[in-house]
């Protein structure tokens, strides 16, 4: 049966594994079996989710606001959870205007995440 898509956005993998978890949840009370391709992904947000969904959100949106990021840009941002600047220029690279930032305002956004996570 094919669904239909009814909207899409875009959410980091902590968001993903928040879903899932959920999903997880209701199945159990179900008793019912999980398809391997969502336990696949199940499996992976569990290893690669470096943050809180609830986290990740006010990230995202701090970086849309203050660095004026797309939504790509910021989730990719929140994905990888950068510790050194050179992992948030592989990411922003390709975009004009935040390609213009400095190391010393990329070194203050990582900090930024940090503080959002303690």
């Amino acid at each position: 049966m094919v669904k239909k898509i009814l909207e899409e956005t875009k959410i980091s993998i902590p968001e993903v594994k928040e879903i899932l978890d959920k999903v997880y949840v209701r199945m159990e009370k179900l008793n019912a079996p999980i398809d391997p391709f969502t336990e696949a992904t199940y499996e992976y947000c569990h290893n690669f989710s470096k943050m809180p969904a609830e986290v990740a959100r006010k990230v995202v949106d701090m970086l849309k606001q203050e660095y004026e990021m797309d939504d790509s840009h910021a989730i990719q941002i929140v994905n990888i959870d950068p510790n050194y600047p050179q992992e948030v220029r592989a990411i922003i690279e390709k975009d004009p205007v935040l390609r213009a930032l400095s190391d010393e305002d990329i070194v203050i956004m990582i900090q930024k995440i940090r503080d959002m996570q303690s």
